[in-house]
Formats: C-alpha cells, structure tokens, sequence
C-alpha cells in the first residue's frame, strides 16, 4: 500500500505545493517585518504617558467607560511595541530623554508668534497626552529670521471705522426693475364693397352662343353681318339692349350719335368686304388665265410624233 501512494504522489505537483508554502512563509514573515517596522516607529514613552495619566484618573475614581477601553487598547499596543523594537534591536529607533524647556527659559533666539503689538508671545511645550510628535521633532530649532507679517482677519470680515470713511462702499442695490414693454398691434380696416351682382350675372354667366353673337355684332373688322332676327332676338333676351345700355352709360354718348357712328362704321365695314370680294375675283380671274395660257404654250412646245404604218411583204412567202 505504501508503495502504491508513493507512485500515485506527482512529483511535479509536490514540487508546486513545496514553492507555495515557501511564498507563503515568505510573504508572512515580510508581512510582519513591516508591521514590527511601523510599531517601532512609535514612541513607547508617549503611549506610558497616556497609560498613566488614565490610571491616574482610575485612581481619583473619574475614570469612563470609553476611557477604561483607551486604556486597554493603548496597554495591548505599549506590548506590540516593546516587542517590535526587541525583534528590530539596534535598527529600532531611538526617543532621547533631552532636557525640556520650562517656562521661562525660552532662548532669545528662537523666534515665537508676534503679537498685534510688536512682543513675542513664547509658548510653553506641555506635553500632550494626545499628541503624536516625537521628540526627535521637537528637538528642530525655530528658523532665526524674521517672519513674515501675519495677517489681520479682523480687517478682512470687518472693516475698520477709518476705512469705511476714506472708501465709499459700492452700491449694491440692485437696478430698477423694467416696466412692460407696450406691445404693437397692427388693425386692418377696410369699407364695405358694393357690388351689382345683377350687372356681373349679366357679362360673366353668358351662353357660348350668345357670346359669340355679342361678339359679332360688335362693329370691327373681324365682326359679321347678323340677321335682323337674330338682333331682335338678342334684344328681346337683355342681351344686346344691356350692353349697349352699359357702353352708353360708360361712354357717356347721346344714342343718336351713338346711331350714327354705328351706321358709318357699318357702311365702311361693308365697303371694305366688297373691295375684298372684288380682289379676290380679280385675283382669281388672273389665276385662271395664267393657267390657260401656260396649257396653251406647254400644247405648242410639245413635239409632234407621227406613226406610219408600212405594209411589208415577206419574200420566203
């Protein structure tokens, strides 16, 4: 049996597990260089401060719940730190005791916070059951320069007296608000049209046939004779008589002269036609003998042909 696990074991797969675990145990242990790194940069000395200034207040009885926690958390850190710093040993850094200032025994050169009226206020460096700055920190000398003028919030949220006399204060109001703007309006009028619809019935809704008649009883070189029938007709209808009515009204023309101007017109109209008929008779006449004569002449220029008619005797006969 055991040889059999030993063959079913792949040896490729423990070399794998075998580098897994190293990794691991690497990781782990870089893992817990580091945390003991950052523990012993903190100050033992600081963390036993606070732990006694707590049971301190333990021993006085005013000690909180809240406060009983603090204290046992700072106890389990003062522990990790201790330990860190055994396990770094000489690379752990070291929080000298140095001799603090008291009050007092500040040094001239070291320049303090300036005050409104030209001292210098020299503060007192208490320690801070709260405080996380090292030692090594505070050991750092002031810089021996003098520093830069510190500036007045006062004289920023509230000016002074002298100053709001010398400059006026913006106005600040807002402007006048503008009145509504008048809106144009554009009013379209027109008068009433009168209209004849009776006259306008009359010239526009017109049979085809009765238009063609008006038109040729119109006096023009386009016009035709009408029958009287046909005038008397057209008269009878309100045709003719409405419009003659209307050019006359128009024109302003007395009906006599109205008369008379429509006979010479007629006359000279009926002139004309017949100087028309004649030409065209005279032309056709014309026509008429250019053709005869032109048949005449085309008869005289025409060669003659003559057949004789011989009789032929045949002499195998």
């Amino acid at each position: 049996m055991a040889k059999d696990k030993e063959r079913s074991i792949n040896p490729a797969q423990q070399q794998r597990k075998l580098e897994k675990a190293k990794q691991l145990k690497k990781s782990r242990a870089e893992l817990q260089a580091r945390r003991n790194e950052k523990l012993a940069r903190r100050n033992p000395e600081r963390i036993q401060r606070q732990i006694d200034d707590i049971k301190a207040l333990e021993a006085a009885g005013d000690i909180k719940p809240r406060e009983r926690a603090i204290l046992q958390d700072l106890e389990r850190d003062l522990k990790a730190i201790r330990k860190a710093r055994e396990a770094l040993g000489e690379k752990a850094p070291t929080y000298g005791g140095g001799h603090r200032r008291r009050e007092g025994d500040g040094d001239n050169n070291v320049l303090g916070k300036r005050r409104h009226d030209g001292k210098r206020k020299h503060y007192q460096r208490r320690e801070s059951s709260g405080s996380d700055t090292d030692d090594s920190v505070r050991r750092i000398p002031m810089p021996e320069d003098t520093p830069p003028p510190l500036p007045r919030e006062s004289r920023r949220y509230f000016p002074r007296k002298e100053d709001e006399t010398r400059a006026p204060q913006p106005d600040t109001a807002l402007p006048p608000r503008p009145g509504p703007v008048p809106v144009v309006k554009t009013t379209y009028e027109s008068a009433p049209q009168v209209r004849d619809l009776r006259k306008e019935a009359v010239n526009r809704f017109v049979p085809d046939v009765v238009r063609k008649m008006q038109q040729a009883a119109k006096v023009g070189p386009t016009g035709r004779l009408l029958e009287p029938e046909e005038l008397d007709r057209l008269e009878a209808e309100g045709y003719l008589g409405r419009t003659d009515q209307k050019t006359q009204e128009s024109v302003g023309i007395p009906e006599d002269q109205e008369n008379a101007r429509k006979l010479a017109e007629e006359e000279a109209r009926f002139l004309r036609e017949l100087e028309a008929q004649d030409q065209d008779t005279a032309s056709q006449v014309d026509e008429d003998v250019r053709l005869e004569v032109g048949t005449v002449d085309r008869s005289d220029q025409r060669p003659s042909r003559h057949v004789e008619m011989e009789e032929v005797e045949d002499e195998d006969i």
